[in-house]
């Protein structure tokens, strides 16, 4: 038995009770969403695609409505509407439709597979093609366009696939599927090749709440051959569409056949919005911190947020803040789409950390740290900007550019890039490094620096692709209290590989040393590989004991390292030394061309100085060449020389002095190299207004004729070398260039018009270098200037 009970309700009596109607489904419809990139020969006409479809849900062949839209990396949108439909009742495809409009025209279908294939593209009459995917909830769709660039493509000549090989930007087009931690991922037009990869991991996603954060990199599966891709997957789902985003970038490496392996760095044209957060001396930190006018106040409110890559930390310019700043491994690691700590307003702000380091970074890299002042107190070990690591195996943390910056009052580094991992031979470090335009003073170990694990018998480096350039150095005092290591150094980088220190400047340190073993250089390297130290100036260097204090060094197990274009003058030590210790890694490949030293090696050494304390065949190869040396004996160095080797552990393995100029007064000896050594020397000019010394193997020759009993300077059979005065413009008087002005400006150097110097040096294989100290082109030069001052044979020598 039932029973029906029927409510009979007034019409107001309805409306209390507030009941919401839901509108009827339309039935038999069912809508998708493909999403997907557009690209054309034209590599300005890249973008992003969207394809809405709605089917008959019991007929699926049937096509009731649709439409496209196309949106330009430039903002640029065509859209385009569903003209007409089939069924094709083929395996292949089930239907096929049709879109147009004015502008744009293209099919689309199913496959036996059903993935989505859109053909017969046309767009502006120009045509194209689109990769797509269907997007849903649980799978959803990014599609990115964007550019990528070689970066190491500036020496190549060839082609790949027709495709010149350069630093230019290129086009690549993707298609990401993320579900489940994984991303399918469609690659168009990537170094001139369709590429079509199965599978990227995602690893070490994190959601902040609003976005997430993928590491993307090739999986064990994947099948990106010859293709790998590694970088940062930002984005996010939300329903709402104008939140819906996506950024990419990183870096890829192409192992081409024919080309070797080819590094890129990539960057999407798709964003999302980033960050930026103001710290004000008139700020609470209670407010968002989003606007100037709603600013936070503390460098403590900072260290208590996370900060994603492309977001900005900004101070009030003119303004103080107290405390330590400190990032570590949750905040940025973005590569190149980096997180930017710098000022706003007028004037620098000043980071004040007293005796905690001031700028901290550990354990991730991905920042642009400029137009700052970084101050502090000398406390245990402080440095003012520290990039620092102690992860195992082979990290490389990438990007970071400390550029416009001022960094003073600290014990250990101004600014210092660091790895380090107790009882481990590690690896990790940092990589694509900048720093410029830095003013740093008033340190007392060093000026700007870079360390590693130290190991003679490891392979490979903590740091690569490390640029020091324009930067002001001074004041580096050196540490009384410490005893154990040298203090007062300038710039020193080492376990580095491919990495340049240039148009810098380094002066007046070094004097609080108390190293007995060993003191500071200006600029130099050591444990390094495939390094250059050029157009840089170093003066006034001391060494608080009678050790180092020089200007410019390549030292214990530098490979491949050249000194070029500097100029170095009232040192302490050695203008430029060469130095091996005992327990380094081989030397091997050294040059050093066109310098200039003016009165270096007041206490100890030489102009030019090599040492070797480890086994004879642990240092070779070394090419001396083109120098101007200008030398006067003090009463504080009276065994001084030009060229000058250490009695220590043997050297005389291919160590060549070619095409050097020579000046030495005041006793101070023209050559220097102890018995049972070996070297060569071939086309140097020797002068003296004094005694002519040569000391070659414990033996004494007072005249350049009288060392040529010992086959030096005896060229291919012939005699070479000069025993003259070079004429040079002022030697003794060079002066002080200065930070910032060009060091061409160094006129005493220079080669009067009828110097003895000109079309008389000769011509070796190691000679590639391409202009002289003062920028004269060496292409034309048949036969080489002796000296650093080269090119010129035409007669125009004053105006050079």
């Amino acid at each position: 038995m039932s029973s029906i009970l029927l409510l009979s309700c007034t019409k107001d009596e309805i409306e209390d009770l507030n009941l919401e109607t839901t509108p009827p489904v339309e039935a038999n419809k069912e809508t998708h969403l493909y999403k997907g990139v557009f690209a054309s020969q034209h590599s300005g006409n890249r973008g992003t695609i969207e394809i809405h479809l709605t089917r008959d849900e019991k007929n699926s062949e049937e096509i009731l409505e649709g439409n496209a839209l196309l949106t330009l990396h430039t903002g640029e949108t065509y859209k385009a509407n569903l003209t007409s439909n089939k069924s094709t009742n083929k395996m292949a495809e089930d239907f096929k439709v049709f879109f147009y409009s004015q502008d744009m025209e293209f099919s689309f279908y199913l496959d036996e597979n059903d993935v989505p294939i859109v053909a017969d593209v046309v767009i502006n009459d120009q045509s194209g093609s689109v990769v797509v995917a269907e997007h849903t909830a649980d799978s959803p769709v990014t599609p990115v366009t964007g550019v990528y660039r070689c970066t190491n493509c500036e020496n190549q000549t060839s082609t790949l696939d027709g495709i010149p090989l350069n630093n230019n930007d290129r086009v690549f087009n993707m298609l990401l599927t993320t579900k489940d931690g994984q991303t399918g991922l469609t690659i168009q037009a990537v170094l001139g090749s369709l590429i079509n990869a199965q599978l990227v991991v995602e690893e070490a996603c994190t959601t902040d709440g609003r976005y997430t954060f993928c590491t993307l990199k090739g999986g064990a599966n994947a099948t990106t051959e010859p293709v790998q891709w590694s970088g940062i997957h930002r984005y996010t789902t939300d329903a709402t569409e104008a939140d819906a985003c996506s950024t990419l970038w990183g870096n890829l490496t192409f192992n081409s056949p024919n080309n070797g392996v080819i590094e890129a760095e990539f960057i999407s044209d798709n964003t999302c919005s980033n960050n930026t957060y103001y710290v004000s001396a008139a700020g609470d930190d209670n407010n968002s911190g989003l606007t100037p006018n709603d600013a936070w106040k503390t460098i403590q409110k900072v260290n208590s947020i996370t900060v994603k890559p492309g977001d900005a930390v900004l101070f009030e310019g003119g303004k103080t803040f107290n405390g330590s700043l400190k990032f570590d491994s949750n905040d940025a690691n973005g590569g190149s789409n980096a997180v930017t700590v710098s000022s706003y307003g007028t004037g620098r702000a000043t980071i004040s950390s007293g005796t905690a380091h001031g700028i901290d970074i550990y354990n991730t890299a991905g920042f642009k740290i400029n137009n700052l002042i970084v101050s502090g107190t000398p406390g245990e070990k402080n440095s003012g900007i520290q990039f620092y690591t102690d992860l195992d195996g082979d990290v490389k943390f990438d990007f970071a550019e400390v550029k416009n910056v001022e960094v003073h009052g600290f014990s250990d580094f101004g600014i210092v890039f660091g790895s380090w991992k107790y009882q481990s031979v590690n690896n990790s470090g940092f990589k694509n490094v900048v720093v410029e335009n830095a003013r740093v003073y008033d340190i007392m170990n060093v000026g700007i620096g870079s360390y590693g694990n130290f190991s003679a018998s490891k392979t490979g480096y903590a740091h690569s692709n490390i640029v020091v350039r324009k930067c002001e150095v001074f004041n580096i005092t050196g540490n009384p209290a410490i005893t154990e290591k040298h203090t007062g150094n300038g710039i020193m980088l080492s376990d580095v590989q491919n990495s340049v220190i240039e148009y810098s400047t380094a002066y007046n340190s070094g004097q609080l040393n108390a190293n007995s073993n060993g003191g500071p250089v200006g600029i130099w390297y050591w444990d390094a590989d495939n390094v250059t130290i050029q157009y840089n100036e170093v003066y006034g260097m001391k060494s608080g004991t009678k050790k180092d204090g020089g200007g410019f060094d390549l030292d214990g197990g530098v490979t491949n390292g050249t000194m070029q274009y500097n100029y170095s003058h009232n040192n302490y030590g050695a203008g430029y030394l060469i130095g091996q210790f005992g327990g380094a890694r081989p030397m091997r490949n050294i040059k050093v061309r066109y310098n200039v030293s003016e009165n270096d090696a007041a206490t100890n050494g030489g102009s030019i100085y090599l040492f070797n304390g480890a086994s004879p065949a642990s240092m070779k190869d070394i090419f001396v060449y083109n120098n101007t040396l200008y030398i006067e004996e003090k009463a504080s160095n009276t065994a001084t020389a030009a060229i000058k080797l250490l009695k220590w552990q043997t050297m005389s393995e291919n160590i060549n002095f070619h095409n050097n100029i020579l000046v030495a007064e005041n006793g101070a000896d023209l050559v220097q190299v102890p018995s049972g050594y070996h070297a060569n020397f071939f086309g140097n000019l020797y002068h003296t207004s004094g005694t002519f010394n040569i000391s070659y193997k414990g033996i004494s020759y007072g005249s350049l004729a009288s060392f040529r009993t010992t086959q030096n300077e005896i060229y291919n059979g012939n005699e070479a070398g000069i025993e003259a005065d070079p004429l040079l413009q002022a030697p003794g008087e060079g002066g002080t260039i200065g930070f910032g002005n060009s060091l061409t400006n160094l006129s005493a150097y220079k080669l009067q018009t009828n110097s003895p110097a000109i079309d008389a040096g000769i011509s070796f294989s190691e000679e590639s270098v391409e202009n002289d100290f003062y920028g004269n082109n060496l292409s034309t030069n048949s036969i080489p200037e002796v000296g650093a001052h080269g090119n010129l044979s035409t007669g125009a020598v004053a105006s050079n």
